[in-house]
């Protein structure tokens, strides 16, 4: 039995003893939904301007599937980094992972992209449910210093066994998930598929963001031990937190694998690839997922624009722009945002320094 109740300025739902709040001001929905058409329609607006300017179609989609990727890995660690109060520096870990899992089993066992997609969730989980502890017995440096030695052992482990991993040529012959012969179908398939994973990804980011979880999490990150004073079993949302956030992370490997229809993990364990994920999640805003979708459009377009402008020095002049923009936007892209719309509701989590 549905219920409705209005009550001031929003609109209560009852359904199977369950209760749904819509907020009637248009100021709290009118601009998300008009980011997510804009988002929505980019191919289109793309194949529009590429009637009047002559510019690579196919380039730019594959600059914003890129993009997507990069939200894909931003915003799940964005959520690990408030739910752990710890900064991983492994999420492309976690990523080859799932890339190198998903590769594997469509080689060796002939399985479908549908069929590796929660199997690299699975094992991505399982691992860093193995490596959670550690979210409990260190932090600071000790934490980074062990995140950061992990894509370095997967990395020397793809060169030793590189009959079963590849190592920079990778795993070929990996069956991709959109073929039908027309390239720019299929590109623009592949860019609605990540972004309706980044959609899912932001979607349940914010429902746990807004939800009383998502305040203990707020709480754990601002000062562990005043938590456990207060009676929270932070252990109990440390490592469930740590551990689907990185098979979400995984996932991303698994898009990757497929959408190239090859998997090298060399190629995305380098450190300039974690570097531009932690700018990507820093430059979106402290604790801001929003911001992480504006910053890793802002980045994959800028890590293009300057390969075509300046061929080899491009990841020097990339890191420098962004350099700059680090000292610029102290509060990243999403801070702009608020600065104008502040009292519009959005989750936000104030990041602990340090």
């Amino acid at each position: 039995m549905v219920k409705l109740e209005a009550r001031r300025g929003r609109l209560i739902i009852h359904f199977r003893n369950r209760k749904y709040e819509w907020v009637l001001e248009p100021r709290y929905w009118r601009n998300p939904i008009i980011g997510l058409i804009i988002w929505l329609l980019i191919p289109l607006i793309i194949l529009a301007v590429g009637q009047i300017v002559p510019i690579s179609i196919l380039s730019i989609l594959s600059t914003l599937i890129f993009a997507n990727i990069l939200c894909m890995l931003a915003i799940p660690l964005t959520l690990q980094i408030i739910g752990t109060g710890r900064v991983n520096f492994g999420p492309h870990f976690f990523a080859a992972i799932g890339g190198y899992t998903s590769a594997l089993l469509s080689k060796n066992l002939g399985l479908s992209p549908l069929a590796t997609l929660p199997a690299s969730f699975a094992i991505g989980t399982i691992i860093a449910l193995g490596l959670s502890p550690i979210t409990i017995i260190s932090r600071g440096l000790y934490f980074v210093l062990i995140t950061l030695l992990l894509p370095f052992i997967l990395l020397e482990l793809a060169y030793w066994q590189s009959e079963i991993f590849g190592a920079e040529t990778g795993i070929p012959g990996v069956p991709t998930i959109f073929h039908s012969g027309n390239v720019f179908q299929d590109v623009t398939l592949y860019f609605y598929l990540s972004l309706s994973l980044a959609l899912i990804f932001l979607f349940v980011s914010d429902r746990v963001l807004r939800s009383r979880y998502g305040f203990i999490m707020g709480v754990i990150n601002e000062d562990e031990e005043v938590a456990e004073t207060y009676g929270i079993n932070t252990a109990k949302v440390k490592i469930p937190t740590f551990t689907l956030t990185s098979g979400a992370m995984a996932i991303a490997g698994w898009f990757i694998a497929h959408y190239y229809g090859s998997f090298a993990g060399p190629a995305w364990l380098q450190p300039s690839f974690l570097i531009i994920i932690l700018l990507t999640t820093t430059l979106g805003g402290k604790g801001a997922i929003y911001g992480v979708v504006i910053s890793a459009y802002v980045i994959a377009v800028l890590r293009e624009a300057t390969r075509v402008l300046f061929g080899g020095l491009s990841i020097v002049v990339l890191f420098l722009i962004l350099l700059v923009l680090l000292y610029l936007l102290p509060e990243g892209f999403w801070g702009l945002y608020r600065k104008k719309r502040y009292r519009e509701y959005f989750p936000l989590i104030k990041i602990r320094r340090g």
